[in-house]
């Protein structure tokens, strides 16, 4: 089970507070007795928040690797491909990189929806974004993304490309310091309500996950 709890959803300072009104409101104001309960109730709280700092840790740590493993899959089959010249033209690169595509989903045939970004890695990620976004500023993001989604035909679609014709709305950089780092060849981006990896190399979307902005 994954309690998905960060300092600041549920942090000490507010834990005291809500303790002391608690209290105060019982009219239970002799201060042994509060002294004596907060004790309890923090000896409860700070192993639920240090157990929850781990697994979201374990959960980053394990998402990563995922996304380097794929990023391996991809370098391996690319190191077997003739290499392109410092002058090759358009059209052989654009060849090239339609091979690397191919290769690439004919080596993950079996890759799906929800292998990178799994219900507990989606999950930690809604929350992140959640902290990182709230009020206005969630709102002004949701509004942001959804009108992109609008002038855009993206198809979510493991192993296709992200269109190159769309321009990708960037990802905030507050945002990336708390999100789970990707290796220089991977990005996040969002499509309407919808965070997708998108490979930067080869264009092909690698996973993505819904309901993104809570």
């Amino acid at each position: 089970m994954t309690w998905n709890i960060s300092l600041s959803e549920f942090n000490l300072q507010r834990a005291l507070v809500l303790a002391t009104v608690f209290w105060l409101r019982l009219g239970l104001t002799v201060k042994p007795i509060l002294r004596a309960s907060l004790a309890v109730m923090l000896a409860c709280v700070i192993p639920a928040i240090a157990i929850a700092q781990d697994q979201n840790k374990q959960l980053a740590e394990a998402f990563e690797k995922r996304v380097k493993d794929y990023v391996k899959v991809r370098e391996d089959i690319e190191a077997k491909m003739p290499k392109l010249s410092k002058e090759a033209k358009p059209e052989e690169i654009e060849t090239h990189k339609k091979q690397l595509q191919d290769s690439v989903r004919t080596a993950r045939a079996g890759a799906k929806h929800g292998d990178i970004f799994t219900p507990d890695a989606a999950a930690m990620i809604r929350n992140i974004i959640k902290e990182e976004f709230k009020g206005k500023d969630r709102v002004e993001l949701r509004k942001a993304v959804l009108v992109e989604a609008e002038v855009k035909a993206v198809p979510l679609r493991i192993n296709y490309p992200y269109p190159e014709a769309k321009e990708q709305l960037e990802m905030p950089p507050t945002l990336l310091l708390k999100l789970p780092q990707l290796p220089k060849q991977i990005r996040y981006r969002f499509v309407g309500d919808n965070m997708l990896l998108v490979d930067r190399e080869n264009g092909l979307i690698i996973d993505y996950m819904g309901n993104a902005i809570p």
